[in-house]
């Protein structure tokens, strides 16, 4: 056994006695092994196929809601905007309402739906594949019809709503310190809502809130870093996306960032799913399988099954 092994095997002893390494190891093979990046590029790439056309529909029906305030329509306009540093402020120049009459803005409304479905739909079977259930116990039609729309209304609700009270909070209460504080823990706490609600309209299962919350905090306080840093890193990518792509690095941008957050929420699901189902620690060694290998194999193989009825057998083979 050369040097490189034994200290894989030392470290390999080490993480399964220590938490604080064998916790974070069995969460990065779990997204490995779900493929959750594959999950959040995919998200990602339907949430950029949805934007546009859900901000056209948002101003139109802001500007036919508040006719005559143009104020607080920007303040509407922005607030769903602000989640796209850099770029947001591109969004908002190169959306403009939809005209015409109410029967244009009604189809308007009804197609910018039925895409937004797309988003929803991977959202749903993503946290379902990090949760490993079962095909069988996923919901089917027409009941995944009421889960996606019922996920686009949470989802749209909190990212509207979490900007705009607090900033009414600001407004309110002065621009101090504390009137800062509370509107920070206003948006924290309706993402925080928000996350949670989502998750458990996904899962067809009862999980008790317990086993989500991690979920929901992590996604939560990530989305309110990524904010706080998103100025500095999408101008860095986008520097580097100018050089090279010119007029479309505005696009690739927004899939960037796009494309973070959805990794973000990936990450917290696999943590969220790591503790409940008890899938830590994990052997580095393929070889010496550990208790929760055999467990996590298990489940990923039976999160396939199409048939409530049939029986699937695995078989692990200890090489210790």
């Amino acid at each position: 056994m050369n040097a490189i092994q034994r200290t894989i095997d030392w470290f390999d002893q080490l993480q399964r006695r220590r938490k604080l390494l064998g916790f974070p190891l069995a969460v990065l093979k779990k997204y490995g092994d779900d493929q959750a990046g594959h999950q959040a590029a995919l998200l990602a790439y339907y949430a950029f196929l949805a934007i546009f056309p859900l901000l056209l529909v948002l101003t139109t029906v802001v500007k036919v809601l508040v006719r005559g305030d143009d104020a607080l329509s920007h303040k509407i306009i922005n607030g769903a905007t602000q989640y796209f540093p850099v770029v947001g402020d591109e969004l908002q120049r190169n959306v403009h309402s939809l005209g015409g009459s109410a029967w244009i803005l009604a189809i308007g409304v009804v197609l910018t739906l039925f895409g937004a479905r797309g988003v929803a739909d991977i959202l749903r079977n993503g946290i379902n594949h990090v949760w490993q259930v079962p095909r069988y116990s996923r919901s089917g039609f027409p009941h995944n019809f009421l889960k996606s729309f019922a996920t686009i209304a949470v989802g749209g609700a909190g990212l509207l709503l979490a900007p705009i009270i607090s900033g009414y909070a600001v407004t309110v209460g002065g621009h101090g310190w504390l009137a800062r504080l509370i509107a920070l823990l206003i948006t924290l706490g309706i993402l925080y809502l928000m996350f949670l609600t989502l998750v458990k309209i996904a899962l067809p299962t009862r999980v008790p809130v317990s086993d989500l919350r991690p979920a929901a905090i992590i996604s939560t306080i990530g989305l309110a870093l990524l904010q706080v840093a998103g100025s500095y890193i999408l101008t860095h990518q986008l520097r580097h996306f100018n050089s090279l792509y010119g007029t479309f690095a505005v696009v690739l941008g927004l899939l960037f960032w796009l494309y973070l957050q959805a990794q973000l929420f990936f990450y917290a699901l696999e943590v969220a799913s790591v503790r409940a189902l008890g899938l830590w620690p994990r052997a580095l060694d393929q070889a010496r399988l550990t208790a929760q290998d055999k467990k996590a194999l298990r489940l990923y193989v039976l999160r396939n099954k199409f048939y409530a009825g049939s029986k699937i057998s695995v078989v692990t083979e200890d090489k210790s």
